[in-house]
């Protein structure tokens, strides 16, 4: 069984987790963490860049069985009745073809390119930009 830990005593085991598989760094982040039943990770969703009305979402799983809907809608739960937010962005490679479907698949709309956005390994990467309005979000009821 997977389950959730909010428990920010946790935030830097899982930030480091994340961080090679979501290439990015960071310094101010939440983030809710996903074990199995013999306490590995599974998965890490984190939030950073809020500014009040937005909130960047990087989400990392090894296996796509691991992002299960319950976990989706904690996210958007977060972003939307906790964090007060009026619009969520998520942005992973373009050339990640799993990911742009994971975030698309979940609802959000893609709002452009980054071109040579990344640099890792002295090679550049363009970078998929997306974007959801709170109205949009079919995951949450508003409170």
């Amino acid at each position: 069984m997977i389950r959730p830990i909010y428990d920010q005593a946790w935030s830097k085991t899982f930030y480091e987790w994340l961080q090679p598989r979501a290439n990015i760094e960071v310094d101010d982040y939440t983030t809710i963490g996903f074990l199995d039943e013999w306490d590995n990770i599974v998965g890490v969703i984190l939030f950073c860049g809020y500014d009040g009305n937005n909130i960047y979402v990087h989400i990392a799983s090894d296996n796509p069985k691991h992002v299960q809907r319950r976990f989706i809608k904690l996210m958007f739960d977060y972003v939307f009745n906790q964090a007060k937010c009026q619009r969520v962005t998520a942005t992973c490679t373009a050339e990640n073809k799993r990911s742009m479907k994971l975030i698309e698949g979940v609802g959000f709309k893609k709002e452009g390119y980054l071109k040579n956005f990344l640099k890792k390994h002295d090679k550049l990467y363009d970078i998929a930009l997306y974007g959801m309005q709170k109205e949009d979000c079919r995951w949450v009821i508003s409170r």
